[in-house]
């Protein structure tokens, strides 16, 4: 991978890798991207990553920390960042694909100041595994898009969730999310 430039870092050291802004009243869509090279057009692009994708960018960027945001303009904002230790480490490693094992949610996390999630209260009822639901961990399975597809949630309440064909955008909700200025982001550092 070429060097990552100034430009595609925010704040804190933050690469931006995954990026679905509602910009229209348009049903929206994006696309869902099989390389890390894709994040070049991030900031203009509505895209996200598969798994894959971010164990490619891992073996050459290695980073140690995820960030996941979402924001509705009516409604709430779930911002967390993975802990700097070995149980932020198998977050990542869960959703760069180096594991298929669901790492657990409590204490995984710390809440970003703007957060005022319902959901990261309820870390212990994140999750599904094994086909039983509100299981404490990370994810919805091990399935390919696992970085949009319930990276966290609480069964029937809380998602954070997007769907390529527009079908669902939920943050911290189980309602439509159709609305110019919601926001879905995932950041790696």
């Amino acid at each position: 991978m070429p060097n990552i430039s100034d430009r595609f870092l925010i704040s804190g050291g933050w690469l931006l890798v995954s990026n679905v802004v509602i910009d229209s009243s348009t049903p929206p869509t994006f696309s869902v991207e099989s390389s890390f090279r894709a994040i070049e057009n991030c900031h203009a692009k509505k895209m996200f990553l598969e798994k894959s994708a971010m164990a490619d960018l891992r073996s050459h960027l290695f980073f140690t920390q995820l960030r996941f945001y979402c924001s509705k303009q009516q409604g709430r904002t779930f911002h967390v960042t993975t802990v700097a230790n070995s149980t932020g480490e198998a977050v990542v490693q869960y959703f760069s694909g180096q594991t298929d094992v669901q790492p657990d949610a409590c204490g995984s996390f710390v809440r970003m100041e703007n957060d005022n999630s319902l959901s990261t209260g309820l870390c212990h009822r994140w999750g599904k595994e094994g086909g039983i639901y509100q299981v404490g961990k990370w994810g919805h399975g091990q399935n390919e898009n696992r970085l949009f597809n319930h990276p966290a949630f609480v069964q029937y309440y809380y998602h954070w969730m997007i769907n390529p064909t527009g079908s669902r955008f939920d943050c911290d909700d189980a309602n439509d999310g159709k609305h110019i200025g919601n926001a879905w982001k995932v950041f790696v550092r």
